[in-house]
């Protein structure tokens, strides 16, 4: 149950991009994030001939933002933060969960995506980036806001032939 209470913040921690972009109304949580991002990555794994271990993918996806929960969401660009501080901050988080739930994979799943170093790491940045993407593209139809797509639109491009090459 203590891990669940811990996972359930996920529910309440909203995505700050959104709020910076004066994104009205309720805007999406990290669990949202994370739930989308699920989908997403399943959706491209069943259409796509991706050499990836899938199972993998998913812990990566599903253990990306819990480094969030002690710090919450920060946006390194738009506030005064470097990019070292908020690693060191969201690392310290995932060592803690690791350490206190005796889940080491926690910690080992979330380097390897934060270093970027397998094909499976990779996918699920530019899955993260994808969702950003559709989230952003949702929004600017949802509360007539073109430009709120337009400053994502050029990342869904690269983001498309970046998956590309991970296919054999």
């Amino acid at each position: 149950m203590e891990l669940y209470k811990e996972i359930y913040k996920m529910k309440e921690l909203i995505r700050k991009g959104w709020i910076i972009r004066n994104i009205p109304n309720r805007n999406e949580s990290d669990a949202e994030h994370t739930f989308s991002m699920t989908i997403l990555a399943l959706d491209l794994l069943s259409k796509n001939n991706l050499k990836l271990d899938e199972l993998k993918v998913l812990k990566m996806i599903a253990y990306h933002d819990l480094c969030e929960i002690d710090p919450g969401d920060t946006v390194v660009l738009f506030e005064k933060v470097t990019e070292q501080e908020k690693f060191d901050k969201e690392y310290a988080c995932i060592k803690r969960l690791s350490k206190t739930y005796k889940l080491p994979e926690i910690e080992s799943i979330w380097l390897e995506f934060m270093e970027q170093k397998s094909k499976e790491a990779k996918f699920v940045k530019l899955i993260d980036k994808y969702d950003a993407v559709c989230q952003a593209k949702i929004y600017a139809e949802k509360y007539n806001r073109p430009e709120v797509y337009e400053e994502f639109r050029l990342h869904a491009i690269d983001i498309c032939n970046e998956i590309e090459k991970l296919k054999f």
